[in-house]
């Protein structure tokens, strides 16, 4: 049998090793023919065996390099553009490739790629999905009070790597409260997003080669224009109702960290799997993404779907039966090939 073993090679760090839903994976890929290895990039990947298919989230090492770090860019570097096994040995498949990873490192861009997908796909004769307005600055600084955006609004570094910075985001209620950004934000360059009314809930969807899985997590209340603005990293709001993580003060105020009208189980009574997976068949054929997430607002009242990210590779780690479908995954692009 070993013959018919196929090898396949991981870049991940190890934190998105344990964040990814991988944990486990070795032991089960291969009682069905798939050794699965993890590439170090700081040897030539061409020394680390006779692989079949790479699956990578490089997009670690870009938030590194845009930090200044050199070591990162000569992985980047080695990966990308010189490893000797990706010159020497086109026939090894790579999931995903990077052109269509970069659609989604810049919001701005990434907001281009959506509203394509929200203009050229019905459903019933109108729009499969809305995509909030954005507009794009350069600096905090070029903000001008005649710029056309509603408020609230958000404001998100417009680099989608995986930083602490790209995580790091700012609920403004008001444009007079503009002026109080600048702290958090220096001279990066930013993206403003009007802020969806959407009654506390967000569904996030996770999308494995076409096959989507769904669940509702905890957001922020419907907003007013008054108060100041909120700071706060994406990645750590609670990913549950009743939670009891500490929220800073002001956080707290504008986070539905309880749900006492039930309102999560009213909006996953709305939810039309149909619709959700025609979205993700929308940004897959937009995109090119074999692994991805995206989020989901239902809009007060007329629930109206609103995108409002997607990012490559999320944490696949709740999804049911994941490293089952991973391996599904990894045996049909094998076959093909």
């Amino acid at each position: 049998m070993s013959h018919d073993i196929r090898t396949v090679g991981l870049i991940f760090t190890r934190k998105k090793i344990e964040r990814s839903g991988f944990i486990g994976l070795e032991d089960y890929a291969i009682q069905r023919n798939i050794r699965i290895i993890h590439i170090d990039l700081s040897v030539p990947i061409e020394e680390q065996g006779n692989l079949d298919l790479i699956v990578h989230k490089m997009t670690d090492l870009v938030a590194k390099i845009e930090r200044g770090d050199t070591e990162a860019e000569k992985l980047y570097q080695r990966f990308i553009v010189s490893d000797n096994l990706l010159k020497n040995h086109p026939e090894v498949i790579i999931i995903d490739a990077w052109p269509n990873i970069e659609k989604v490192l810049d919001r701005m861009l990434l907001y281009h790629h959506t509203k394509i997908c929200a203009a050229e796909d019905l459903m019933d004769g109108k729009p499969l999905f809305n995509v909030p307005k954005s507009i794009a600055l350069d600096s905090i600084t070029d903000w001008k009070d005649d710029m056309e955006i509603n408020f609230p609004t958000m404001c998100k570094r417009r680099t989608a790597c995986s930083s602490t910075e790209a995580h790091q985001m700012i609920l403004i209620p008001s444009a007079q409260r503009m002026s109080q950004l600048e702290p958090y934000v220096n001279n990066d360059a930013v993206m403003l997003q009007e802020f969806i009314q959407h009654d506390g809930v967000i569904v996030k969807v996770y999308v494995a080669d076409g096959k989507i899985s769904a669940s509702t997590r905890p957001s922020f209340r419907n907003l007013d224009n008054h108060g100041d603005v909120v700071h706060f990293d994406s990645q750590t709001l609670p990913k549950s109702f009743e939670t009891k993580i500490e929220l800073s003060h002001d956080l707290d105020k504008v986070f539905l960290r309880s749900d006492p009208t039930e309102i999560h189980l009213y909006k996953e009574s709305l939810l039309d799997d149909s619709k959700l997976q025609k979205i993700a068949d929308s940004l897959h054929r937009q995109l090119g993404l074999t692994f991805f997430g995206f989020d989901v607002l239902l809009q007060s009242h007329t629930n109206d779907y609103f995108v409002v990210d997607v990012n490559y590779f999320p944490s696949f780690k709740d999804v049911e039966n994941f490293h089952s479908m991973f391996v599904d995954i990894l045996k049909k692009r094998l076959a093909a090939s």
